[in-house]
């Protein structure tokens, strides 16, 4: 696939596609990140996750009729990697079971999703946004240690359905517990077994 990738960079804002567009290739992330958004019947734009350094996207529609089934936006300057479609097929001949990888990833990406409307239904705030935490977290590449997430407040408000100032409320209870540090469009993880240990504790209740 790096064989085949070809590499550039966008600015914040920059539409990489739109739902129900036909699928070119696969995308990737190499620095900054994208935000995934699902269209409503209303027209309305819903961001459901935020993909940083090393995500891979747009898979999903190599097995689902070849449309998008999201959008993606740049939502800072970022470097992206891009293999074409007929890069796909060009490695599919040699290696047929690239189709079935892609079907694995797609099925981890429903899983996960299902994951998240479940947390949202029967989880209380502290406990869904300490999960969703944690998932960014190792989505960013920490383990035990510290990671700084370039995600605001407002962005999270938006993909848990919380309010903001709900948001602002359990973040503050997290940062004196010493889960989390907030910063200017940054929330660092201090303690990420800790967050988990938080999403645990509201499973229980």
């Amino acid at each position: 696939m790096v064989k085949y990738a070809q590499v550039g960079t966008v600015e914040a804002g920059r539409w990489l596609y739109d739902q129900g567009d036909e699928a070119h290739g696969l995308y990737g992330v190499l620095s900054g990140s994208v935000t995934t958004y699902v269209t409503l019947e209303n027209g309305q734009n819903v961001p459901i996750n935020i993909s940083g350094p090393g995500a891979i996207f747009g898979y999903a529609a190599q097995v689902l009729g070849g449309r998008r089934v999201t959008s993606a936006v740049a939502r800072e300057r970022s470097e992206i990697i891009f293999i074409p479609q007929r890069a796909l097929a060009s490695i599919a001949h040699d290696l047929p079971s690239l189709w079935l990888h892609f079907a694995e990833l797609a099925t981890e990406q429903l899983s996960w999703a299902a994951k998240i409307i479940a947390e949202r239904t029967s989880l209380p705030p502290a406990a869904c946004l300490a999960s969703r935490l944690h998932a960014y977290g190792i989505a960013w590449g920490a383990t035990d240690g510290s990671i700084a997430l370039p995600i605001r407040q407002d962005e999270l408000a938006d993909m848990t359905g919380f309010s903001r100032k709900t948001i602002n409320k359990i973040l503050r209870d997290f940062e004196t517990q010493g889960l989390v540090a907030l910063g200017y469009r940054e929330i660092t993880i201090r303690d990420l077994p800790g967050l988990m240990r938080e999403a645990l504790r509201g499973d229980r209740q």
